[in-house]
């Protein structure tokens, strides 16, 4: 991978400001899928000025921006998740979040500040584009529910993409390094609700009713077996219970009780058999203690994140060239977390990488928790990754890979 003609990386350092002002703003003000209202009105707004075609109301709230070098070239996408989540944030920042109840735990508004500024960057340099540079801002990625509908509704065919690229804040990878790799990346997810029916009853008297929180408890437990006894030692998949509800007062034994939890597999072939045997296994557990138990699943669930194998060697050699092919591993680069980039990634080739953001000293804010905060010193490297990989991609000699 030659070094490029243009110096990205003098542009980067005079827009770091505005790209850490950014994601403090959108950190400040989050908000939930399918709401993103305001962050997509500024998404729009800084495309639109930037000089894109801007399409908005993509899956309710997302919003494709449509770039078109001065040459002709290959079309590729870059994929920004724009959605917060339902947490309190505990840490004191001066920009912490000012919505009760809600907070970007999982580094989405660095996501979008990065596709923001990549995107300006790439229309002020818009001569040197061989192609069209497509962005990608969806909603609802925490609730596996924006890349569907966006896809449905011709985010990848009006232009046609023929690659598709994204990044991940990862507060366990030290800042500094990016992870690329091939193969399955993410885990699938498949959430779940099982409902034990018992019999109520007074809590003096058990011997008289069927306890439905006992058995869910047992439910639960015996889940394990289900992994460590079904799934072969050499695959990888992880079940949890992650809420069981039921009852009303001290005494009172209840007559349901609700259990819900996920599947994660990187296998589609593990994925299928875990939720095939699920149904059968709660309902053998409980009709053992003379309960019955119904499963649902919600929706379609998520598919595994995999990665392509060409476009993943490409971009391994384009951060590489960016920011030093020592920054570039594939250690550390799997985890059973999902996301639907997978969906994008079933329908065209491409590869999503993750860009370090630990702290620079003491334990990683773990994603998804209320005392989340990602290193904003990662901000920079990956607008520069991001950049590697999109303006390698719309060069003259792009064709040639």
């Amino acid at each position: 991978m030659t070094k490029p003609a243009v110096d990205w990386t003098s542009d980067v350092e005079r827009r770091h400001d505005d790209l850490v002002a950014l994601r403090r703003d959108f950190h400040r003000h989050p908000e939930l899928s399918f709401e993103e209202r305001r962050t997509s009105e500024i998404v729009a707004e800084r495309l639109h000025k930037a000089g894109l075609d801007v399409r908005t109301g993509m899956a309710k709230t997302g919003v494709v921006g449509v770039l078109r070098g001065d040459r002709p070239g290959k079309t590729i996408a870059w994929r920004a998740d724009i959605d917060a989540l339902p947490l309190t944030e505990e840490l004191d920042l001066p920009f912490r979040s000012g919505t009760a109840g809600v907070m970007h735990a999982c580094g989405h508004d660095g996501h979008t500040a990065v596709a923001i500024v990549l995107a300006e960057l790439l229309a002020a340099r818009r001569a040197d584009l061989a192609g069209t540079a497509v962005f990608l801002f969806q909603p609802a990625e925490e609730v596996f529910g924006g890349a569907r509908p966006m896809i449905d509704a011709g985010a990848l065919d009006d232009p046609r993409v023929d690659e598709v690229y994204g990044l991940h804040f990862v507060t366990r990878v030290p800042t500094g390094l990016v992870t690329v790799r091939s193969g399955p990346v993410c885990a699938s997810a498949d959430f779940f609700d099982i409902e034990i029916r018992g019999q109520g009853g007074h809590g003096a008297y058990p011997h008289l009713s069927v306890d439905p929180i006992t058995v869910a408890a047992n439910v639960t437990l015996g889940l394990s077996h289900l992994i460590a006894r079904e799934v072969a030692a050499k695959e990888t998949a992880v079940l949890t219970v992650g809420q069981i509800t039921g009852g009303t007062k001290h005494n009172i034994i209840p007559a349901t009780a609700v259990m819900r939890g996920s599947i994660r597999a990187f296998d589609g072939r593990v994925r299928a058999q875990l939720k095939a045997r699920l149904g059968d296994y709660a309902r053998d557990i409980a009709r053992a203690y003379r309960a019955d138990a119904k499963l649902q699943f919600q929706a379609d669930g998520c598919p595994a994140v995999v990665n392509h194998d060409a476009p993943s060697a490409f971009a391994t050699r384009a951060i590489g060239a960016e920011i030093g092919d020592g920054a570039v591993t594939e250690h550390d680069a799997v985890t059973m977390a999902s996301d639907d980039m997978s969906l994008f990634l079933q329908v065209r080739p491409g590869c999503y990488f993750s860009v370090g953001a630990a702290p620079e000293s003491g334990p990683p804010r773990p994603h998804h928790a209320p005392e989340f905060e990602m290193n904003e010193r990662a901000l920079p490297i990956g607008l520069r990754s991001a950049l590697g990989v999109m303006r390698a991609g719309l060069s003259p000699a792009s064709a040639d890979r």
